[in-house]
């Protein structure tokens, strides 16, 4: 069966199927309760493991990283594979790719670990569950320069090379004091302890001299073992990189015996090592940073995964872990709080950017929050708090990947510092655009979050723009920006959207006037073209109603929001006003309705029209300060309704005319209708207009929100 495997370009991963896949994936190590001892045996459940895959999925994760604890290692070295096994079944149910991290007690005996290496990659050899082995996680010095190597696999640093080349920085009776205090591995034998300390002392000096041309701002650590200032440490990086070589064939030789083909990786997150040519042996590249919530960290993750992709420029390259914990301190007595909006924002902009920038994949730690730790910043870097309670993180990188076109096509990703000095960030991808943070601008849209940090999400339709949120915020977007074509001499209506045929307008902008939203979570709008203004009305529309004075009522829902919300528009026309709904039906001809349907519902509009008051419509939007922002817009165009009015007096006799067309079953709206229009065309009256109304009310609320191509039954004529 076939595996993942690397593309011809070696920048990208291949799934099964020869497709470009980026790995969007998150770390898990149990259930809240039983973190880091998932697999020892009264702690094994199936059935939470399932749960947790379950809102991996629903989070818009597709792989997750697993790890062998020594539970799992003792397992397996009985040969039971069962708890393995099983979860690799249920990984495949929620289409879950494995990466599995062998070695997680971090044994330094090299032959013991590779027999349970073998072992896993002998069982699962043809599996694609599984779409790679991670050796190793985090492995430092001490694992590498410490090592029991096996025979066959020398290890440049286990030699006197340092020592001849620089000099001895610790002498053979130093090193046994040392060893004898235990700050040297006791169970290192006395020419590789000599060798060990002599190591670990020149490393310090190398890492002094490397942090210092880094922190001089001459370049990243590639740019400083690529330097004249590294030249005096030639000697050191090369039994480095040796000794890497050493341990990494150590490791992958056992495995490729075994018959396994998946890709091998490992975990590093020093970039002393990470960066080493001898890496080239992994079929990717793997780098993990942890970093200080701030516009400074977020550009030290994407600085540091650079200069990975530097040293290795036809490498793939994932970031194996990142995140940031809302706790703020290790120790419980000081920690405090940390916004999960804010952790949110940078998560879902690190993964943006990683996949913006062709790196192939970017794994969260961690899917769950702990339960069994006194540090409350490691416990809290979870993706769901305890009891399955999502932060806002999970919400953000479904949406994100939902929209994220396949990994082979491209995105855009800019990052800016916003006005709360953290990030705020923009992706662009075919017809879709997100834009995140506290606030956002550029020459097409400004973004303002009500709270701390917010989303928005843009879809470029046929013609318009579908706009949502995550969090609540405002939107400024000029439409001609990002729509081709877009007339800027057409007005831009706004539309509420319910469903797929159930939307209703909220705002009319003026032509080439910015369309300004006021966003709330869980709603859609629409932002499309108006139809094109004629210079005359055409001959068959209804006149535009001019009540008398007494004659137009605003029914108001408060006086406390929606009377300074219609000041303007009182003004400028002069109807009454009341918040009496049910001393409103019979008593004006023309009633225009200030409030939401959760103040003065549908079923009351409908009451007073059934008495027969000639106009009856709601002009409000979902917030007192939105209905403000239409009411001012109406005032400043002098509209004073919504819709068109009632029937015009009748017209005087005529000659008669060739008889009506006989009447229509529906009638599909063609541009530049009219329900007056429509009554003349297919009853030969366009007095009749509101019969066409009332067969149709269950798809339209007001007689003016007809729109092109919607289909509308045409009931028998009146006698």
């Amino acid at each position: 069966m076939a595996l993942f495997k690397v593309a011809a370009d070696n920048r990208r991963l291949l799934d099964a199927q020869g497709q470009p896949f980026f790995a969007l994936g998150v770390n898990y190590s149990g259930y809240f309760d039983r973190a880091w001892k998932m697999w020892e045996r009264d702690l094994f459940d199936p059935e939470l493991i399932a749960r947790d895959f379950r809102k991996a999925q629903n989070s818009g994760f597709n792989s997750i990283r697993l790890f062998v604890h020594t539970a799992l290692e003792q397992d397996i070295r009985r040969g039971d594979f069962e708890k393995l096994d099983h979860t690799l079944s249920l990984a495949q149910d929620y289409d879950l790719r494995v990466m599995l991290t062998f070695n997680d007690s971090h044994s330094v005996n090299l032959p013991r670990v590779a027999e349970v290496d073998a072992k896993i990659a002998a069982r699962y050899k043809d599996v694609p569950t599984i779409f790679a082995y991670d050796l190793q996680n985090e492995p430092v010095f001490y694992n590498l320069v410490a090592a029991m190597y096996p025979s066959g696999y020398p290890s440049p640093v286990q030699t006197m090379q340092l020592v001849s080349h620089y000099g001895e920085r610790v002498s053979r009776a130093e090193t046994t004091q040392l060893q004898q205090q235990r700050k040297i591995p006791t169970f290192l034998d006395a020419d590789t302890a000599y060798y060990y300390i002599n190591a670990l002392r020149l490393f310090l000096e190398y890492d002094r001299a490397m942090n210092y041309y880094v922190n001089s701002g001459k370049g990243t650590i590639v740019d400083f073992m690529l330097s004249p200032d590294a030249e005096p440490w030639h000697v050191f990086i090369g039994v480095m990189d040796g000794t890497v070589d050493a341990w990494l064939r150590a490791r992958i030789d056992p495995i490729r015996a075994a018959g396994c083909q998946h890709l091998l990786t490992v975990g590093w997150s020093w970039l002393h090592f990470s960066t080493l040519p001898a890496n080239r042996r992994l079929d990717f590249q793997q780098y993990h940073n942890y970093v200080d919530l701030s516009e400074k960290g977020f550009n030290t993750n994407l600085n540091q995964m650079r200069a990975m992709r530097q040293a290795f420029p036809r490498h793939s390259i994932i970031m194996g872990e990142f995140g940031w914990s809302n706790q703020s301190d290790e120790n419980p007595a000081v920690s405090q709080p940390v916004s999960e909006e804010i952790t949110s924002l940078y998560e879902g902009a690190t993964a943006a950017y990683l996949r913006a920038d062709n790196f192939a994949g970017a794994f969260k730690w961690m899917l769950n929050n702990v339960d069994v730790s006194n540090n409350p910043r490691e416990a809290n870097f979870g993706v769901f708090k305890i009891g399955d309670q999502p932060k806002p993180v999970s919400a953000l990188l479904a949406r994100l990947s939902q929209d994220w076109p396949a990994a082979n096509q491209p995105i855009t990703f800019e990052a800016v510092r916003d006005h709360a000095s953290h990030i705020a960030y923009k992706t662009t991808a075919p017809g879709r655009v997100a834009v995140g943070g506290s606030f956002y601008q550029d020459s097409a849209l400004t973004w303002q979050a009500a709270g701390s940090a917010a989303h928005c999400f843009i879809q470029i339709a046929a013609g318009e723009l579908l706009v949502e949120a995550q969090g609540s915020g405002r939107l400024a977007v000029q439409p001609w920006q990002l729509i081709p074509g877009w007339d800027k001499a057409r007005e831009t209506n706004l539309f509420r959207v319910f469903s797929e045929t159930h939307r209703t307008r909220q705002q009319t902008f003026a032509a080439g006037e910015t369309v300004a939203i006021d966003l709330v979570p869980g709603a859609q709008y629409a932002v499309a073209m108006g139809t094109p203004r004629p210079t005359d009305p055409p001959p068959d529309s209804l006149p535009l109603p001019e009540p008398k004075p007494g004659e137009h009522v605003l029914l108001l829902g408060n006086s406390d929001q929606y009377l300074p919300a219609a000041m303007r528009y009182i003004r400028r026309f002069g109807p009454d006003f009341t918040f009496a709904p049910d001393d409103v039906a019979g008593k004006w001809a023309y009633v225009s309705v200030v409030a939401t349907p959760q103040q003065i519902p549908d079923s009351l509009l409908d009451d007073i029209r059934s008495v027969g008051t000639l106009l009856v419509e709601r002009v409000a939007n979902s917030t007192p300060s939105a209905t403000q922002t239409l009411l001012d817009d109406m005032a400043a165009r002098g509209q004073r309704f919504l819709s068109t009015g009632a029937p015009p007096e009748p017209e005087p006799p005529t000659e008669p005319g060739p008889p009506p067309p006989p009447a229509r079953e529906t009638y599909v709206v063609q541009p530049g209708d009219t329900l007056s229009g429509i009554a003349k065309k297919v009853y030969g009256d366009l007095r009749l207009w509101p019969t066409i109304f009332e067969a149709n009310r269950d798809k339209l609320s007001s007689p003016s929100l007809i729109r092109v191509g919607m289909e509308l039954l045409i009931p028998p004529k009146p006698a």
